[in-house]
């Protein structure tokens, strides 16, 4: 786990983690629109305390008009099989309790050491597919689209278990708390790993090491999630 490229992602170490499941793709437009159509999304059950005063704007918002849908809503849902973004850590952790009592399964988002271990594989490899990049394989910046493509679309952005869409098209929050380097810039208060790469990263970003820090509470049109799921 983790790289020599960048002080956020040091030192270079191995972990150990328990078996697990983790989808194939991230949770797509479709799939969260089920939790915004069931009304699910105004039941406080679902939602952690921190995450019920963000929805009833109790907390930042960070510009944020209406928390009962993800930003830019309308515009998404025209892309129904894309990566649902605009998306905080709160939402997501929201719809993975509501999907988990649906499926009679325990689902959640996954901690970053499960996120990197199925990104790389046994091998340690630097990106999903292997050791070097390849523009074509995957959707960042040098992709030259600018935006969310189709979830498991692009075939060759597939790590050795068959996981998609890790090197590009979305950052995925995790459930890892984020600790600031020393002199690190960033909000106050407590901060989330997101990991992955996005339209909106390079290939820097399309390393399975690299990782970022940000408020719970804040959405980007390049975040969305996936879901780890375990037995009840």
């Amino acid at each position: 786990m983790g790289s020599r490229f960048h002080l956020r992602e040091s030192p270079r170490r191995v972990v150990s983690v328990s078996e697990f499941q983790i989808a194939h793709v991230p949770v797509t437009v479709n799939q969260y629109a089920a939790f915004i159509d069931s009304s699910a999304v105004n039941e406080k059950r679902w939602w952690s305390a921190e995450g019920w005063k963000w929805l009833n704007s109790e907390s930042d918002g960070w510009g944020r008009e209406d928390r009962k849908v993800p930003e830019g809503w309308e515009a998404q849902l025209k892309k129904s099989v894309h990566p649902v973004t605009g998306v905080t850590a709160y939402e997501s952790e929201a719809y993975c309790a509501w999907l988990g009592s649906v499926k009679n399964k325990a689902v959640r988002l996954p901690t970053e050491q499960e996120w990197e271990y199925a990104a790389r594989g046994d091998d340690g490899r630097p990106f999903p597919w292997g050791e070097e990049f390849d523009a074509q394989l995957t959707n960042t910046v040098e992709t030259e689209i600018l935006s969310t493509v189709e979830a498991a679309s692009l075939a060759g952005d597939i790590s050795p278990f068959g996981v998609m869409d890790m090197g590009g098209n979305v950052q995925q929050w995790t459930s890892s708390i984020y600790s600031p380097l020393p002199k690190e810039v960033l909000p106050p208060g407590p901060l989330r790993v997101a990991r992955g790469g996005s339209f909106n990263d390079t290939v820097f970003g399309a390393r399975s090491s690299y990782r970022r820090g940000y408020p719970p509470g804040f959405f980007y049109p390049f975040l969305g999630f996936r879901i780890v799921v375990g037995v009840v």
